[in-house]
């Protein structure tokens, strides 16, 4: 697939944004608890919040759809609301998407356990995303970012999902856990099977993102590398969450988590954002590191 994405992290690493759900709760959403509402009800704030990024240096914004998909928002009792939401989504980012910059649609987990663990169908879990990433491909994304899967299982299914609502970009980030063993998914699967048959699916690049923070990302970076020759993205918490009179923060600073995505970086990785508890003063840290080489 020749894209223009692609053509950029053969020369330079991509940048990424941070948080969503973070920069929510420092607007005082704390009690939210479905922040892809925000759309509709405060696209200002949502708007701004990608302005803020990009204006950090990120290449990259990802859409506030996170919980869009069908079988995600029926908990909630949105389902009817699921094309209006991601798409309105899709626009927000475009509205602050300055030239030469591009915007992620993100589809995350279904939040369903696939049988024989779960209830969930596979069938119906692919059709739960063929339907939010055909509203975000419509809407005009550049690429599309299935992002925290623990399931390997479910990864595949969003994969093909994606692939059926059309041709772009894609992207499947997995999340992992560190043991004394080495990295593996909630379900107990490895790096390497994972990136294996998330590209024999149909996935452009992979990477990792959440649970992990960056100095723990360096040594998974590492396994990333040696497993595929695609692009890697990498997207770290910042570091551990603490949680005081009901709030959770995450302790690392900006400098910190900048130095470890010098070594990120070092060890494979072509893409560079970030997770839970990152802002806009991170990428921006991120950005001026990888400037100085």
């Amino acid at each position: 697939m020749s894209n223009p994405i692609l053509e950029i992290v053969k020369d330079r690493p991509l940048l990424f944004d941070g948080a969503m759900g973070t920069m929510l709760m420092k607007a005082g959403k704390v009690a939210l608890k479905t922040p892809i509402l925000l759309n509709l009800d405060e696209p200002d704030l949502v708007t701004d919040i990608h302005r803020q990024y990009y204006a950090a240096g990120a290449d990259v914004a990802i859409t506030n759809t996170f919980g869009g998909s069908p079988l995600k928002l029926v908990a909630d009792g949105l389902e009817e609301q699921m094309a209006a939401l991601n798409r309105a989504a899709v626009k927000l980012a475009r509205q602050a998407c300055p030239d030469g910059k591009y915007v992620g649609g993100d589809i995350g987990p279904s939040g369903k356990m696939l049988k024989p663990l779960g209830d969930a169908a596979p069938e119906d879990v692919q059709a739960s995303f063929f339907s939010q990433a055909e509203v975000l491909i419509e809407g005009g994304v550049d690429l599309i970012i299935i992002e925290t899967m623990f399931s390997l299982e479910e990864a595949l299914a969003a994969v093909r999902g994606v692939k059926k609502a059309g041709d772009i970009l894609l992207l499947a980030s997995m999340t992992y856990t560190k043991t004394p063993n080495g990295f593996f998914t909630m379900m107990g699967e490895t790096v390497s099977q994972c990136t294996a048959a998330l590209e024999e699916a149909g996935a452009d690049m992979t990477g990792a993102n959440c649970t992990l923070n960056s100095t723990d990302t360096i040594d998974l970076t590492k396994e990333l590398r040696a497993a595929t020759d695609r692009p890697i993205l990498i997207q770290p918490n910042a570091g551990k969450p603490v949680t005081s009179e009901g709030v959770t923060y995450y302790e690392q600073t900006p400098a910190e988590f900048a130095a470890d995505a010098r070594k990120i970086h070092a060890a494979g990785a072509d893409m560079i954002g970030g997770c839970c508890g990152t802002t806009p003063e991170f990428i921006k840290a991120v950005k001026e590191v990888l400037a100085d080489g």
